[in-house]
């Protein structure tokens, strides 16, 4: 669809520039002759504030997609929503953190960056960082308390993943055969949790790749290497009505977080 390529084309092109690897396991994956069909793509946001999910999905809406399922991350202070499409295998998982339960200190910076956003500002899921970067010294107090936090500081309104859909390729239909693929490259996978996060009984497999590394120049410290975006890879199972399961489970879906985690995954 027309209007689906209009929305998704430009948030792959934003993704992959700061997260060259992406394009590198897509050629990998066509190289072998697989079909790259996306499972989902996730965007990160801030709940009560000018962006939050209740404003950004009337953006989803209007393509078409309806709300399939909400979800909530206690440990990480997440609210998340997942919509599907009629006419695309491709679904979207949105999370907002709920910066009310942040410390007196986080909550501080965060509403200097969203008292920036103005009535004129472009707020949609390509509009990237709408307020000024921040110091990097409230970058690096935001990422002690919450890695999400301080990555949307810097990123804002982007995609954060996309997700190859295991289900649709041809030669490695196993997850655990494009894992051992992607480990012989020599790419680093989020081992939180395990490598290969739920189980058949789930309905649901899910790996990723560790973000990658870009140098952003701060104000107050010049050039720091901060985590981008990683690849997702999804494996989905049946349900007993024989459908494939659309959703997402909660406990892999917590792990898989940690992907943009700095230095290496959290076991």
């Amino acid at each position: 669809m027309t209007v689906l390529n209009d929305f998704f084309s430009p948030l792959w092109q934003q993704y992959s520039a700061i997260s060259p690897q992406a394009s590198a396991i897509q050629r990998l994956f066509a190289e072998e002759g697989e079909p790259l069909v996306n499972d989902h793509i996730a965007f990160r946001t801030f709940a009560d504030s000018p962006i939050s999910i209740d404003y950004l999905e009337k953006e989803i809406f209007a393509l078409g997609y309806r709300h399939l399922d909400s979800y909530h991350f206690a440990k990480k202070k997440l609210d998340a929503r997942c919509y599907i499409h009629p006419q695309s295998a491709t679904k979207i998982f949105i999370s907002e953190l709920l910066r009310s339960e942040l410390s007196v200190g986080a909550q501080n910076i965060i509403n200097k960056l969203l008292e920036q956003i103005t009535t004129e500002a472009c707020i949609d899921l390509h509009a990237g960082r709408i307020w000024q970067l921040p110091d990097y010294a409230d970058y690096l107090t935001l990422l002690e308390e919450s890695e999400y936090a301080a990555w949307l500081s810097v990123w804002g309104l982007r995609a954060n993943h996309f997700t190859l859909f295991v289900n649709h390729f041809k030669k490695y239909r196993q997850l655990s055969q494009v894992v051992d693929l992607l480990q012989q490259q020599g790419y680093q996978l989020n081992s939180a949790g395990g490598v290969i996060k739920g189980s058949a009984d789930d309905l649901l497999i899910q790996a990723s790749t560790m973000a990658d590394l870009c140098e952003v120049e701060f104000e107050d410290a010049g050039k720091q290497r901060i985590t981008t975006c990683y690849y997702e890879f999804a494996q989905r199972f049946k349900q007993a009505d024989g459908q494939l399961f659309q959703g997402f489970v909660p406990g892999s879906a917590d792990k898989i977080f940690e992907s943009t985690n700095i230095g290496g995954s959290n076991d």
